[in-house]
């Protein structure tokens, strides 16, 4: 019994007489990422505003309304053609 207990402990000193690996080395560095930031490629001033409505003032003569229409599609063609140019203004 004795000898088995001289053993083990023969065998735990053992364990512990043993070469021990050093601990991981610890690197640091300095590492730079580019993170994409969204900005905003059209100013909020420069947007067209919506062209008036001209439902109101349309009286049921074919002249009339026709001469109100025309200068409401130019209108609206002119802000259209601004938020266009806009537009491509932001596209790569």
């Amino acid at each position: 019994m004795m000898r088995y207990m001289i053993l083990g402990a023969a065998l735990i000193l053992a364990g512990c007489a043993a070469k021990r690996t050093p601990p991981p080395a610890i690197e640091v560095r300095v590492e730079r990422v580019d993170v994409p930031i969204p900005v905003p490629c059209v100013d909020r001033s420069d947007i067209p505003a919506s062209p008036a409505h001209v439902g109101d003032k349309l009286n049921r003569d074919a002249g009339h309304d026709s001469n109100i229409l025309a200068a409401a599609n130019l209108r609206l063609r002119n802000a259209f053609d601004k938020a266009v140019a806009l537009l491509m203004a932001c596209v790569r």
